[in-house]
Parts: C-alpha cells; structure tokens; sequence
C-alpha cells in the first residue's frame, strides 16, 4: 500500500499574520483535516516562520509551514488498512472530488484571509507497486498512466524496464529515461525521414544504425529495400527485451542478428566508427539513434566524455559517403542546453543541418531531429540544401 500525500498552499493577506490569535486560528486546519488527533501538534519555530506537525488517531499525519509573509502550505500523508481517508468520508481511494472538497472546506474557514488557494489535485504516491513519475527535459513532473512493470532487469550497462501504458501501450526506460513507446511511430519515421512528405530514398543505400536496439530503425529501414543495414548495439538485453515485450515495433527483424541485407552487431559503436574510418569503409547514411547521454564513462569504464565532446558526430560525418546524410536524434524543446551544445558542435565540425520538431506522444514532449550532412559543392550549389 502506498504513502498518498496531498499537496495544498494558500497565500494569506499580508496582515493575517500580525493579528492576535491568528496562528492558533490557522492550527484548526490540521483538526478538520485528520479529525481527531493523537496528540497536540507539534509546533517548531524557523525564523520568523513555524511549521506544525499533527498525527491523527489512525497513524496519518500532516505538516502546516506558516510563512512570515503569508504562505501557508499544508501536506497531508495517509497510510494504512484503517481508517486513513478521515477527511473522504471513509473511502479507501483517491478521488480528485474529495480533494477539492477539502480544498473547498479550507478556503471557506479562511474566508476573507485568502488571497489565492494553490492546490494539487491528486496525490503523489509512494510505495506503490509500480513507479509511475517521469521528469520532462526542463524538470516538470509528469505522471504517466502506467499499470504494470512488464519487463526489468539490470543488464551489464543499464537498467532496462518495459513499462505498460494504457495510453502508449508498451514503454522502454533506459535508466528511467524514456526511450520509446509502441505508440511513437511518428519519431522512428521522422528520423528516417519516412514521414509524410518523405526526405529520404534508402534504395541501394548503405547504411549505419548506431544504437537503436529497441529496433523500431531497423524494421522500418528495411522496408525501403536498402542494399545493406548494419546495427550496432552495445546491450544485447535491451534487443532481448524489445524482440520479446515490443514487437509492434521491431517486428521479427530481431530474431536473427544476421538477413540478406542487414546485420546486427553486439559491440561499441565508436569502436565500429573507428574501424570504418581506418578501412576507409563509407556508409550513404548514419543513424544516431542513441540516447542523448550513452552509457556513462565512470560506470562502462570509457576514456572518453559524451557530454562534453561530439565524438560520435565526429566520426559518423566523417565515414559519410560523398552527399551522404547523418540522421540523430537530439533532445526535447526544453532541453535547451544540451540543443545548443549539439548545434554548436556541428557547425564546429563544418556541418549543415535541418532540425525537425515532432511531439513524441510517451515523451509527452516536443522532440528534435536532425538531418546533418557536409557541405558538397557542385557548380556553386549544395545538392543537400
């Protein structure tokens, strides 16, 4: 069973505070709240600010923070089997009208007090069985309508989870990072540049998959009658998982590492870069569809900083076939640092690009892509622009 906690804040007129009585008017809200206490709250002084703790006769508790300058933000925590929904009538659930009843029950107490009445509508949960917030890239919380953990496990690299959504349907979090729900299409084919109108002919092309082992790039690409795709993936559990738990997007294309024109490669990517570019070996297309920050250097054991270098982009521009095009993901619209670094990096580097805006229904977010490529000059005129 999970620890509930209800969030509420009220902004009081700026002379409630220094009138007499005030703050032991403000302590009934902790009564109304739980009912009948255990003992007298607690009442602990800050400054020129207290905070009172009340503890209910079933074990919930609340937390009043009374601010000098008129803030008051009031938390309640309910656990356990009894009767801990004292202020909902008794009912063992949460229900957004019960919240606003208690909402409506506190602005009505503090009558002409109030100034404004700031309160979150549902509670945070902790403890349930299924972990269900997200962060969005600018550090919003986010709450999906995930029922179930369909698949977890530890794999030599990341923590790998699978998590259903009644809205996305199934979910793959590396290291609880979003990578893609079955419902997003919509960013494998604008990767691609599949999308409607489309960008790319991958007709008889030669192409890299750098990463992409939820193989949604993959079954997609060889759609479109490639001559050869090869993928490199560093965590083979992360295939396991996908070709088993998410197969609406990668097909039967996992089942095998190796088909006529395609062929899947358990190994670090730089490593394939570096070899590419040391047999002068050359690709029409290089996918980046890695996460924005890969495996980290202090837990993998790499000599070298993703997030500080364009490496990966350096290399994949580089084994680029003459108007050879790199395809990258980039980050969310409020990821605002990492899309100047990037953009930055590729114009260092001598790279044109195009960005694409999509909104990535799991994400819950606006997402850029990228299509980067070097510069070919053909009677003055870049054929690529």
């Amino acid at each position: 069973m999970p620890a509930n906690t209800i969030m509420l804040g009220f902004r009081l007129k700026a002379d409630v505070l220094k009138q007499k009585g005030s703050f032991d008017t403000l302590k009934k809200i902790g009564e109304m709240s739980l009912e009948k206490l255990a003992a007298d709250p607690t009442v602990i002084k800050i400054g020129a600010d207290k905070l009172v703790i009340f503890v209910g006769q079933s074990g919930s508790h609340a937390t009043m923070r009374v601010y000098s300058h008129g803030l008051v933000t009031f938390d309640l925590q309910h656990f356990g089997t009894g009767k801990e929904f004292e202020w909902s009538g008794g009912q063992y659930e949460y229900i957004n009208t019960h919240i606003q009843e208690l909402e409506k029950k506190i602005k009505e107490f503090l009558k002409d007090w109030l100034l404004e009445s700031q309160c979150l509508l549902a509670p945070i949960r902790r403890g349930q069985p299924v972990w269900t917030y997200n962060l969005t890239s600018d550090e919003r919380l986010t709450e999906p309508d995930y029922d179930k953990v369909v698949f977890e496990k530890n794999s030599k690299w990341q923590n790998i989870r699978i998590m259903h959504s009644r809205e996305f349907g199934n979910v793959l979090l590396l290291d609880n990072e979003i990578m893609l729900g079955e419902s997003d299409i919509i960013y494998t084919q604008t990767l691609l540049g599949l999308a409607d109108p489309k960008r790319e002919d991958f007709t008889d092309k030669e192409v890299l998959i750098l990463g992409g082992g939820d193989g949604g790039i993959l079954h997609e690409l060889l759609k479109e009658d490639p001559k050869f795709v090869t993928m490199v993936e560093i965590d083979e559990e992360v295939i396991k998982a996908c070709r088993t738990h998410m197969r609406s997007i990668c097909g039967d294309c996992m089942d095998s590492f190796e088909g006529p024109n395609y062929k899947i490669i358990i190994a670090d990517c730089l490593e394939v870069l570096k070899g590419s570019l040391k047999k002068g070996k050359t690709y029409d297309f290089v996918i980046n569809d890695l996460t924005e920050f890969p495996v980290d250097k202090d837990n993998a054991g790499f000599d070298y900083d993703f997030e500080s270098t364009s490496l990966v982009t350096d290399l994949s521009l580089k084994v680029l076939a003459p108007g050879g095009k790199f395809l990258a993901r980039g980050d969310c619209f409020g990821a605002m640092a990492y899309t100047a670094r990037f953009e930055g990096d590729l114009l260092k580097l001598g790279a044109q690009f195009k960005r694409w805006e999509i909104h990535v229904p799991s994400f819950n977010e606006t997402y850029y892509i990228y299509e980067v490529w070097k510069p070919l000059i053909q009677n003055g005129l870049d054929p690529c622009v």
